[in-house]
């Protein structure tokens, strides 16, 4: 059953979440499961996938779904984030990628739940 969550996010990533330019965010834990909601930047996204992989897989495949335009900026992202373990000591580390997006407004009969994650084939309500 989909809940809501909280992730935490900071302040510079609200243009690229609001924009679709991240879609995913990688933590060391994880926050939730496929179809669980979470707020942030005054909108709700549902998270579509998470996963555990390599750090260094993040940085060298997801570093634009994470909201930058290289390599070498997520890398910078990470080692102002954790200063005391920096990306070159913990890329093989195994971390969870939360893919998300943002998530539609609720269905008018379904008293009591805000939010849903459509269904394959399921019309928009009007």
């Amino acid at each position: 059953m989909a809940k809501k969550i909280n992730i935490p996010f900071m302040p510079e990533f609200e243009k690229p979440m609001l924009t679709g330019k991240k879609t995913c965010t990688t933590r060391t834990k994880r926050y939730g499961h496929a179809g669980d909601y979470f707020p942030a930047f005054g909108k709700m996204f549902v998270l579509t996938d998470v996963y555990r992989t390599v750090l260094g897989r993040v940085v060298n495949f997801a570093y634009k779904e994470e909201g930058f335009d290289s390599p070498q900026e997520l890398i910078a992202f990470w080692n102002r984030l954790h200063p005391d373990v920096t990306y070159e000591e913990v890329r093989d580390r195994l971390v969870y990628i939360h893919q998300f997006r943002p998530l539609r407004k609720a269905y008018p009969s379904t008293p009591g739940i805000e939010l849903y994650v459509p269904l394959a084939g399921v019309a928009k309500p009007k």
